[in-house]
């Protein structure tokens, strides 16, 4: 069992039902111990159910070989998103990550009233006020060293200091070899192709990936969704380098992360690169009335395009400090109504959390 380095704290019963078709962008018991602390939360203690719960690996590269790979600005710019094609036939409903009702706060204050953005379905250029301007960044990596590939991700409290949120196939090949991604680095408020990098930039230096993602998560060579399997648990954590006796969470900070709570309001952030977008600045789309979806997990109308793959969906998010509970990331884009275009995300729940725990405490 974890040692309870954090207190996560555990919120009341979520559930997420599921319904609808998609396309790509990119069970367990748990105890509570403890006495009840002065804010009525007790100790969470979760418990790894599962000894295979996920594949936990170094990078080849080391980040010095990683920062070299990525100083040359011609490769920064060719660098494109995950992009995958929508599945001819529907895919059936299938269960989410199980909740736990496990939480832990943003490293700045958080609002009793987050003020968030109401609904925002057409993507608007992102404000970056409070920790909003350090935590969410651009992931730049490749699977052969010669297709050059981005995404984007989020950095969340920890008690290394050194956690990066992001989607699954940003950093597993889904080609059914489970291939690693090398040369992994991330930079927070990234702006045209790092050539603003007021965080610096940070290599990977382990990852923690979901072994029903790495085993089931199958495309073709054009993109195409072989099964629905695996896709539930399209999110990873990432495990970044210390600079200078730093690590990224005392330079940036860190968003709040939940696993399976109750949301009200959805905020999605990320730096979409297909067109109408060129991945150059980060955008965000918003709702309050989200749904469910085939993922186990939550959708709503936005025009994010690939390169937001990976990006987090944040619930109560706070405009103004720029704080709010990490509780999915960018997975799949759907067809949505009316012509529009659906984005959506798996939800963090038991699985996430031990892979978290796991990451966090190696």
């Amino acid at each position: 069992m974890p040692h309870p380095r954090h207190r996560l704290r555990r919120s009341g019963a979520f559930l997420a039902t599921v319904a609808a078709a998609v396309a790509l962008t990119g069970c367990a018991t748990s105890n509570v111990e403890g006495v009840p602390s002065a804010d009525g939360y007790a100790p969470y203690l979760p418990e790894v159910y599962s000894a295979d719960s996920g594949l936990r690996e170094d990078f080849e590269s080391t980040p010095q070989e990683s920062h070299d790979f990525w100083s040359d600005p011609d490769k920064l710019e060719d660098a494109e998103g995950m992009e995958f094609e929508q599945p001819d036939n529907s895919l059936p409903p299938g269960p989410g990550d199980p909740a736990t009702g496990a939480y832990l706060p943003a490293t700045a204050s958080m609002p009793s009233s987050p003020q968030g953005y109401g609904t925002v379905s057409e993507a608007e250029v992102f404000d970056r006020e409070g920790l909003g301007a350090s935590t969410f960044g651009r992931l730049y990596f490749t699977f052969d060293g010669v297709d050059l590939n981005v995404c984007s991700a989020t950095v969340v409290n920890s008690t290394s200091g050194s956690i990066v949120a992001t989607a699954a196939h940003c950093v597993v090949s889904t080609d059914g070899q489970g291939t690693l991604a090398d040369k992994v680095i991330f930079v927070p408020g990234d702006r045209n192709d790092m050539q603003e990098a007021p965080y610096g930039s940070w290599a990977a230096v382990s990852v923690s990936v979901p072994q029903e993602f790495v085993d089931k998560a199958i495309t073709d060579e054009q993109g195409y969704l072989q099964s629905d399997e695996g896709w539930n648990y399209d999110f990873a954590f990432i495990k970044m380098e210390e600079q200078n006796g730093q690590t990224i969470q005392e330079v940036t900070g860190g968003q709040g992360i939940a696993f399976g709570v109750p949301v009200e309001t959805l905020t999605q952030i990320g730096y979409p690169t297909a067109p109408p977008y060129d991945g150059r600045e980060e955008y965000m789309c918003a709702s309050t009335s989200f749904r469910s979806n085939w993922q186990g997990g939550y959708t709503h109308d936005c025009t994010m395009t690939q390169g937001a793959s990976g990006g987090g969906w944040l619930a109560d998010y706070d405009s103004a400090s720029g704080t709010g509970y990490l509780v999915g990331v960018t997975s799949t884009i759907t067809a949505g109504q009316n012509g529009g275009q659906d984005t959506n995300t798996p939800v963090l729940g038991q699985t996430a959390l031990n892979l978290y725990e796991e990451l966090d405490g190696q």
